[in-house]
Formats: structure tokens, sequence, C-alpha cells
């Protein structure tokens, strides 16, 4: 509401923009603080310099007063973000109204939930003037339909939408370029810091051929990638390794790092950042789902405490939730939902780049997200079928439905030898060392 209005102060004010969205199966309180952010974001956008918070949960007022403890670790992430977000007003308030007062409130929910029941876009956003307009019509659910899923007896393609759907709603917009590498990219140049799988090879107390080889391009840490443009530096996962991997590549800034999931092998070193924290005495940023991020969180809580002022030996992490693309010193993101084992994971495109070192499975509305590729970074764990990351066979088939220029494999275990492995792959198609480094146009 416009607090110039007469009658502003009152939940059923005549508003001046609104936003509905269907947010799918979320508790009450995720749902309270999503679109407390949601509002937030809107007005900021709208040139907003005081904000007046009139919401019908008790709980989020008094977190965001500081009053209650946050001991949710999913509503942790969305409570830091929000006072991250109430920091960039000249003055705020939040005040508790009864849900019978907030009737507006209800009836833009309920509008939500009938028009994406009737098969309407998930979100829409009416602002000032321009009266009713669909931002997120168009989400991964509605990619490009003619790219095909190759998997025998895949699911139809409204169910295989909506799985994948339910992992990232990116509120893609029509035309969207997920090759657009954003308005300050330049050359990517990326290095391997780690191509290995959970374990690392060689494996602890194992005595097969790949792990007791001399052959150095056998020896694989816990997957993750440093991506580099101009002076920037961002780091995807930051897995038990890291400090090695750091050292090895000379890493002496870094600006962002991109967790792909939660697993141990991507999170396990976020502890280590604390002296990137020390080096630029600030906060981090820690790119990720929300889920993702909930579980890092929880996991890590010392890490993620804000409002430190300055380094005091302990990390200093930002959650950042990964809901559609998003920039990065002025280089762009896409993420890219895909299924590792039977839970959501992402992988990240940027420009003609795109990794993906945790996949089982890419349904059709992603592999939209990954055409016109120069370069790939893809798993491949064995050949024996695995239930939670691609086989050699199931990798090159990917290959061969994207025919990116260059592919790497990566995430791979000790059932694989680099030289045997190397010999039958096909033109085009290699395979990722650690320490190996790569120059992308854009």
């Amino acid at each position: 509401m416009d607090a110039d209005a007469p009658g502003a102060e009152r939940p059923d004010a005549p508003p001046v923009a609104t936003i509905s969205e269907a947010l799918g199966r979320q508790t009450n309180n995720v749902a309270e603080y999503t679109g407390l952010l949601r509002a937030l974001a809107l007005a900021e956008e709208l040139g907003a310099e005081e904000v007046a918070l009139l919401l019908d949960s008790m709980l989020v007022v008094e977190q965001l007063r500081g009053r209650w403890r946050v001991r949710d670790a999913r509503l942790a992430v969305l409570h830091a973000e929000a006072l991250a977000r109430l920091g960039r007003f000249r003055r705020w308030s939040a005040r508790h109204v009864p849900r019978s007062e907030n009737r507006a409130a209800d009836a833009l929910a309920n509008e939500a939930l009938d028009r994406v029941a009737a098969g309407g876009p998930a979100v829409v956003v009416r602002r000032p003037g321009e009266g009713i307009r669909a931002e997120a019509a168009t989400r991964l659910a509605d990619a490009p339909a003619d790219v095909g899923d190759a998997r025998p007896g895949a699911p139809p393609a409204r169910a295989r939408r909506a799985a994948v759907r339910d992992q990232i709603p990116l509120g893609l917009e029509p035309g969207f370029d997920p090759g657009d590498a954003g308005p300050e990219a330049g050359e990517l140049r990326v290095r391997i810091l780690g191509s290995g799988t959970s374990q690392g090879l060689p494996r602890i107390a194992c005595d097969c051929a790949t792990c007791t080889s001399a052959d150095p391009r056998d020896r694989r840490l816990r997957a993750s990638a440093l991506l580099a443009w101009g002076a920037r530096r961002v780091v995807v996962d930051s897995g038990p390794d890291f400090r090695a991997q750091a050292l090895a590549a000379d890493l002496d800034r870094l600006d962002a790092v991109l967790l792909t999931h939660s697993h141990h092998d991507a999170v396990g070193g976020l502890d280590d950042l604390r002296r990137f924290n020390e080096i630029a005495d600030a906060y981090l940023p820690v790119h990720g789902l929300p889920g993702v991020l909930g579980v890092v969180v929880a996991r890590f809580a010392y890490a993620f405490v804000p409002g430190q002022d300055a380094f005091r030996g302990l990390p200093m992490l930002r959650p950042v939730a990964v809901e559609g693309p998003f920039e990065i010193a002025g280089r762009r993101f896409v993420p890219v939902p895909v299924i590792h084992g039977e839970g959501p994971v992402c992988g990240y495109r940027t420009g003609s780049f795109a990794y993906l070192p945790d996949v089982k499975r890419i349904e059709a509305p992603s592999l939209a997200l990954l055409q016109d590729l120069d370069v790939l970074v893809l798993n491949a764990v064995r050949d024996e079928p695995h239930p939670a990351h691609q086989t050699v066979a199931e990798a090159l088939a990917v290959v061969d439905a994207l025919r990116p220029r260059r592919t790497y494999l990566v995430h791979l275990d000790h059932e694989l030898r680099h030289a045997p492995l190397a010999a039958r792959l096909p033109a085009g198609v290699d395979i990722a060392t650690d320490g190996l480094e790569l120059r992308v146009p854009r």
C-alpha cells in the first residue's frame, strides 16, 4: 500500500501493487517468509525508502524483531535474507494483525491456487498502472517441448516437467536465453579443482588397479570447480579437499560459492572459507537451493551468523537462495535442476559453459537450458548402473542429445582408470583431471 494514501495503515487498504504466488507444498512459516521476501523485493523495485509490515504471523514478526529465536534451519535462511533486505531500507517496522483483518492477503493466496489449478501461471505481479501482468508465467515446466527425453519408458511430458518444476521454480520470461552470459562476462577461465567421487581417489585402504596406479591422472580429489572472469573468482562446491585445492590453485580471493547439493563432498570444506573472510573482512555469499541452504545452515550454524561487524576467526557466510537466474559481478548464472538419486539438486550454466557434477537424470526442461554449449562438464561414475549417478553410457547419451563442442567427464570412481577410458571415448569427449584449466569464450 502507498503510505501517503488515507487509511494505508490498515490491512484492508487499497493496494497499489500485489503479488500472488502458488508455492506448492510448504509449511505455513516458509510461506509467510517467502511472501515477505517477495513483497520486500517489489517494494524496493518501486522505490520505497521505508516499509511497514502488516503480518498475520506472530512468529515472523517476533523473529524479525529479535524477540524469538529462529530454531528451524529452513527458516534461518529465510530470516537472514529478510533481515538483509530490510537493511536496505532507511526504516522499517513490523506489526502483527489478526488473520481475520488480513482478508486481502488470503484472497491473493486463494487466487494463486485457483489460477494454477486452472493451468495458469504460478506467479502474477500487479504493478501501479500496469493492470494484471504475469511476471513468471513461463517456468521450467513450460520449457520448449521439442527437446526429447531419450530414456526408454520415460514418464509422460507433463509428469516429467512437474517433477522438475517442483525443484526450482525459475520464473523464466518468454524468450529467455540461457546462454546469455550477462553484461560484464568476458572470457571465462575454468579450473577443475577436483574430479573424483565423494570418497576421492585413491580410496582409503583399497589396493585396486586404479587406487594403486602410478598414473597421476588417476588421483582425483572431490569434485569442485573454480570459475574466473576478470578479477572475479567463484567456486562451485567446497568439499573436504577444498584447502588443498585452493593452495594448488594459488587462490587468493573469492567472491562467492555456488552449491550444487548438501552432501558432505560438496560442503565439507565450508569452514576453510574463513580465510577469504579474513582477506576481505566481509561476508562471503553462499548460493544454493533453499532446501540445500537449510541443511547447510543447520550443519554450520556458527558460520551463518548475521550482523558480525568484523572477522573474528570464524567463517562469515551469507546464504543466498537460488530461485532463478542470478548475477555475480555482471556474469549471469542459470541453475539447472537435475535428479541426483531421487532428490533435487542443481548444476549451473554461465554463458556457454555448464557444470553438472552430480547427475542421475536430466529431464527434458533442463536439457532445454543446456543447448549450444562450448564446454559441458558432466559426471560419469562408472560403467555399471548406479542409483545416484550416471554411467559412462548414460553420460554419452546426454552428450549425443546436447552436442556440446567439448565435454569433460568428472566424478569418476575407481572402477574407471584414466587411460583405458580415454581410449574408448568419442571425439570431443575427454576426462577432466585435477588441475585441468579451460578457457571458454563467453
